[in-house]
């Protein structure tokens, strides 16, 4: 298992969604764990959404399932379509013909998440007279469908469809069920997967990309010296920040943490499990993240394929300063908040207290008290401090006109 893989994983335990189980009807807690493992490994590996989607129509008792991206804006388009157990070449006349149907447009403007059965929304009657019906759901005996947006922005939408056929008959409450269930975890899958994108970047020599990333990447090789930084890092290692980047080695500005630092990056090139550790920001105290993993298995290939054979140890850097160029769409738009919960959500994620988020925001600390109960409630957080690592990850890509490091390596 590659180490994306494993740090994904590792983020679905922080944030407590896995190995919960579920009980129900053909569904046993182990069965559920094991798509639950499927579910987040499809974040970094895209092709095992077709397992997915079969799997989730096996426990619904469904005939197949679909994942989808488009867009239908002014250049309607389908970006990407995966099945589980669905003919593939439907998924081209639908994009050909078909994107504009009665159940995409009923869907259009329904919540990220929200679990939608077609007969709810559409009859049946209504449907089999449509050209949608004859041409792309009726050669596959596809007659209902359960139907659950999972990411929404601008004229963009990433939907989930679970597909029964006329025998099957309507979904029940049983399914909804597990669907709903079902309903944060692929949520959150998909997320992580397009921010999984970023990453795939290091793999192509896509500098550029790399260094639109607010997280630090950096790669050192069996020496310890760095092979690779960018934009973020090279910034963390300039104008006292809390690293040092001087002739390709990396260090602290403290020797205590410089010393802690050396310690991880020999345990991570002697194969240990990846390692943190925080350091103090010199100029204010604030805590900077390091991670330090092995670069094992097939990532050493990838490396190799773009001329750093030597990498040897990844070391991400994560600073919650970065919090505050995070817009309040982004926020918004990921966990359906509304402007006002978006901004008390960013405040509180950078750590200040009630009377402090009032202050600064304007506002009664009751109305701070109430919409950060509605924010834990859609992040399904219920901490602070779990609220503050949500923002940090969606934080990982900077936004269009923010301040990158200009340091060099």
């Amino acid at each position: 298992m590659s180490a994306l893989r494993k740090a994904l994983r590792a983020a679905a335990d922080e944030h407590e969604v896995r190995g919960m189980g579920y009980s129900g009807k053909g569904f046993s807690g182990k069965r559920a764990d094991r798509l639950l493992d499927l579910i987040y490994d499809a974040a970094a590996e895209r092709e095992l959404w077709h397992t997915v989607l079969g799997e989730i129509a096996d426990v619904t008792g469904s005939q197949c399932g679909v994942l989808f991206g488009q867009s239908l804006g002014k250049g309607e388009d389908l970006h990407f379509a995966y099945n589980g157990r669905c003919d593939p070449l439907y998924n081209e006349i639908y994009g050909a013909r078909h994107m504009r149907n009665p159940w995409s447009l009923l869907m259009w403007d329904k919540p990220v998440g929200k679990v939608v059965f077609s007969d709810e929304i559409y009859d049946l009657k209504d449907l089999r007279r449509t050209s949608f019906f004859d041409e792309v759901l009726l050669p596959q005996d596809s007659h209902h469908n359960a139907m659950i947006p999972l990411a929404a922005k601008d004229d963009f939408r990433a939907a989930f469809n679970i597909c029964r056929s006329a025998s099957q008959g309507p979904f029940g409450e049983e399914e909804r069920k597990i669907l709903a269930w079902l309903v944060p975890h692929l949520c959150r899958s998909i997320r992580l997967g397009f921010r999984v994108e970023a990453y795939r970047a290091l793999q192509n020599a896509e500098a550029q990309v790399l260094d639109r990333l607010s997280e630090g990447i950096v790669l050192l090789d069996r020496n310890e010296r760095v092979v690779y930084a960018n934009a973020a890092a090279r910034a963390q290692g300039a104008n006292g920040g809390a690293l040092r980047l001087r002739n390709d080695a990396i260090s602290t500005w403290s020797p205590t943490h410089s010393q802690q630092l050396a310690a991880m990056i020999g345990a991570a090139m002697r194969g240990a499990a990846a390692g943190a550790m925080s350091v103090p920001r010199p100029q204010d105290g604030h805590l900077v993240t390091l991670i330090v993993s092995s670069v094992r298995g097939r990532d050493v290939g990838r490396f190799a394929d773009i001329e750093m054979r030597d990498a040897a140890v990844l070391l991400l850097i994560v600073d919650p300063a970065n919090r505050a160029g995070i817009p309040v769409a982004w926020i918004s738009d990921a966990y359906g908040l509304t402007p006002g919960e978006a901004r008390v959500a960013l405040a509180a994620a950078s750590g200040g207290s009630i009377p402090e988020m009032a202050g600064s925001l304007n506002l009664s600390p009751n109305t701070v008290k109430t919409h950060l109960r509605k924010v834990f409630a859609k992040t399904g957080t219920s901490r602070q401090a779990e609220l503050t690592r949500l923002i940090t990850s969606i934080g990982l890509v900077k936004a269009d006109g923010a301040q990158g490091g200009n340091g060099s390596k």
